[in-house]
């Protein structure tokens, strides 16, 4: 099968860490199917890359394009669907001589899945979206958002999520059920799994002793960190220096994150690790005690599905799919944004570990793949069923 996958948030030249699980899904892919990907470059990502890349120019013949990605920052939005679309169009223009996928397929709801719709229609097949988690959960909030991705939902041939609360999500704004696709997704196992602690600390330069938190994730007002830093404050009176925390992860309130820790005296224990190749988050969360989210919306967060890989429990806000990966007794789960909560709950978790046999472990790469082929083949059936009673 012929499929082109559609999606900004990939792996490129000026974020070569972004999007790995898409990656992962493209690459488990591959083993059976020709896979093109189409990832653009926002512009203003171009303007502060130093000097060109390999790979930094969209190459027809190559299994991935990087076009660089022309809007307006800020404004219009709900139309950045109309600038993706240019930005991508002359590369699907020349693919059209070397390469007809079977199926188009967008990661992200808008501007992405409104192009991968686009791009369906362009080379005359269906078309299948992918929705991360906050393109159901956080933008519809946007009326001029919403209807945009209302309509996403209207035009594309199926939708695959990946968790349940996020089809609940898809329903409420207007997709049928029968369209919707349950695939959670798979971590690579070769990779995250367990792995001696005290090793995993000796090459984090972690005191064996220690008390080692572990926050992963974009440094953003969506995934809270703040609320890390304030109940760090409380950690660090209980546990004083045997306290570690490790954030792995760049955003764009980074050096606000770093003011802070300053002003909390947390200097000692808090470490700024950066974007962080799988293989060293593998280490990392092996070297923790535990993983702690603080996200006010999720859909199936990837770092906690590679913390219970590697056999780490979690302390998560309860917000979007996350309840559906807990296991009680291994895992807590605290209300969004409170603060208190988290502290105890954080406490808890280390002075009493857990003492139950884990119930949800994630699929590997493979398994994965074949749920997306599962649903590849639906939409391919169904499109067939319909051509033929028009005929």
């Amino acid at each position: 099968m012929n499929l082109l996958y559609i999606a900004t948030t990939y792996p490129t030249p000026t974020s070569p860490r972004q999007g790995m699980f898409n990656r992962n899904l493209v690459d488990a892919l591959r083993v059976n199917h020709r896979v093109r990907v189409v990832a653009p470059v926002p512009w203003v990502e171009r303007l502060r890359q130093p000097k060109p890349q390999p790979g930094s120019s969209p190459d027809p013949s190559s299994d991935v394009s990087h076009p660089t990605y022309f809007y307006p920052p800020k404004f219009w939005r709900n139309h950045y669907d109309v600038f993706y679309w240019r930005s991508i169009l002359p590369v699907l223009k020349q693919m059209q001589n070397t390469f007809t996928p079977d199926v188009v397929m967008g990661y992200w709801l808008h501007p992405d899945g409104r192009a991968a719709v686009r791009a369906a229609e362009l080379f005359h097949v269906p078309c299948v979206v992918f929705s991360g988690g906050s393109d159901l959960r956080v933008l519809p909030h946007h009326p001029a958002r919403r209807r945009a991705i209302q309509s996403v939902l209207s035009d594309a041939q199926r939708l695959v999520v990946v968790s349940r609360d996020l089809a609940a999500q898809a329903i409420r704004l207007g997709m049928p059920p029968e369209e919707i696709d349950v695939v959670y997704r798979g971590v690579d196992h070769r990779c995250f799994h367990p792995d001696d602690r005290e090793e995993a600390r000796d090459v984090c330069e972690l005191p064996r002793d220690a008390i080692v938190l572990m926050w992963s994730g974009r440094l953003e007002s969506v995934k809270n960190p703040t609320l890390l830093f304030r109940a760090a404050r409380r950690w660090q009176i209980k546990w004083g220096d045997r306290l570690r925390i490790l954030i792995a992860g760049d955003g764009s309130m980074r050096n606000h994150l770093i003011n802070l820790r300053w002003r909390l005296g947390l200097d000692h224990c808090v470490r700024f690790e950066g974007n962080l190749s799988q293989q060293a988050l593998a280490v990392r969360y092996n070297a923790a005690d535990a993983m702690v989210l603080t996200s006010h919306s999720e859909g199936i967060p990837n770092v906690l599905l590679e913390s219970i890989a590697c056999g780490v429990p979690f302390v998560a806000t309860d917000v979007g799919g996350v309840s559906e990966i807990a296991t009680p007794g291994v895992d807590r789960l605290v209300p969004d944004n409170d603060l208190d909560a988290l502290v105890d709950a954080v406490v808890a978790q280390i002075e009493s570990p857990p003492d139950a046999e884990r119930d949800f472990v994630p699929d590997g790469l493979a398994d994965m793949a074949s749920r997306f082929e599962a649903v590849f083949h639906r939409v391919l059936s169904s499109r067939e069923s319909r051509t033929g009673k028009a005929a």
